[in-house]
């Protein structure tokens, strides 16, 4: 009943700000994604129809308004969805996917205060070939978590001859420093060549900080482009549970006319605890029919150690579960379109 009452509010809004495009301009944005996919674990094969495989659907809003003097007064708001059933993504929430208000002006930079996407999570899809979605290893093995950022502020700089930053400060609401994170980044770009860092630090429970690092690095070669990402956890539990770990990616992607070829490798290691480690390899293929749609189909495979269970997310939903040390094993083929 709640998921309706919210379809609901959204439809009004929506209605709402169709009406009045006129005197505020709002743009209506969004994707529809799905597709096909067959799923083996260790024995077992399932088939099934999927939302948000490569790009997670959605529909939002976003607009601005002009201050003066450069400065504008901006605003998203963006709606998951999985389409193959109508429900809400993440979880069921209105504008899960972001939602934000604030100031922009091209001297200063940009703040935004609402649900953002995490710091670290724009810099490992800057250095993942195609963001970090479905055939990624590091969509895989990094920690889903700390993806968006509730009650969060959310600074970017200008470009400084090819240098620019960004910190983010999310407030836990909890008492003490519970969920509190704080989470910078750069990136430096010079002609075809894309360098950038970032490192979070939450405050997960008064026991238990946890630390995230990615550092990755970018190149367009020409013929194909590359990037190289690398990515760590650490934490404060004991090894028995802890979630420690390193694990890297190298993807390419490989423009065949106006149809893209993608590839991906990576490997994952438990610092904490034994055989917690695993490798992927993933290809797609998509056949470009226009700027907005899309037919894709695509493999990848995990190899998990003994102790590992990591399974093949997609852009927008978590993969199946996976008991450990089994591999797994995904074949799609789905249409993306975007509006």
């Amino acid at each position: 009943m709640q998921k309706i009452r919210q379809v609901s509010a959204f439809s009004l809004l929506l209605g709402a700000a169709l009406g009045a495009q006129a005197q505020s301009g709002p743009t209506v944005f969004g994707v529809v994604d799905t597709g096909v996919v067959s799923t083996r674990v260790g024995a077992a094969r399932t088939t099934s129809m999927d939302s948000g495989i490569i790009l997670g659907s959605r529909v939002g809003l976003r607009g601005n308004e002009d201050l003066g003097g450069g400065t504008q007064a901006l605003y998203t708001l963006e709606m998951g969805l999985n389409n193959d059933t109508g429900a809400l993504g993440q979880g069921g929430l209105g504008f899960g996917r972001q939602a934000f208000v604030g100031l922009s002006n091209p001297r200063f930079g940009r703040l935004t205060m609402g649900r953002h996407y995490s710091v670290l999570h724009t810099t490992l899809s800057a250095y993942t070939e195609g963001g970090l979605i479905w055939g990624h290893a590091l969509n895989y093995f990094r920690d889903g978590t700390v993806l968006r950022l509730d009650n969060s502020l959310r600074y970017e700089s200008p470009d400084f001859a090819g240098l620019s930053f960004k910190l983010m400060k999310a407030f836990g609401e909890q008492p003490g420093s519970s969920g509190n994170v704080v989470n910078p980044s750069f990136d430096y770009r010079n002609g075809k060549l894309k360098v950038g860092a970032s490192f979070m630090q939450r405050h997960k429970t008064a026991a238990n900080t946890e630390r995230y690092t990615t550092v990755g690095g970018s190149y367009d070669f020409g013929p194909f482009s590359a990037s190289l990402a690398y990515y760590t956890l650490r934490d404060d539990l004991p090894n028995a549970t802890s979630l420690a770990r390193n694990a890297y990616e190298v993807s390419a992607a490989v423009p065949l006319g106006t149809n893209v070829l993608w590839l991906a490798y990576g490997e994952a290691r438990g610092r904490a605890r034994a055989d917690t480690g695993a490798s992927s390899l993933s290809l797609r293929y998509d056949y470009v029919l226009s700027k907005r749609t899309r037919l894709y189909t695509g493999y990848s495979i995990i190899r998990n150690e003994s102790s590992a269970s990591f399974t093949v997310n997609s852009a927008s939903n978590a993969g199946p579960a996976v008991a450990a040390g089994n591999r797994v094993a995904q074949a799609i083929a789905g249409v993306s379109h975007s509006f």
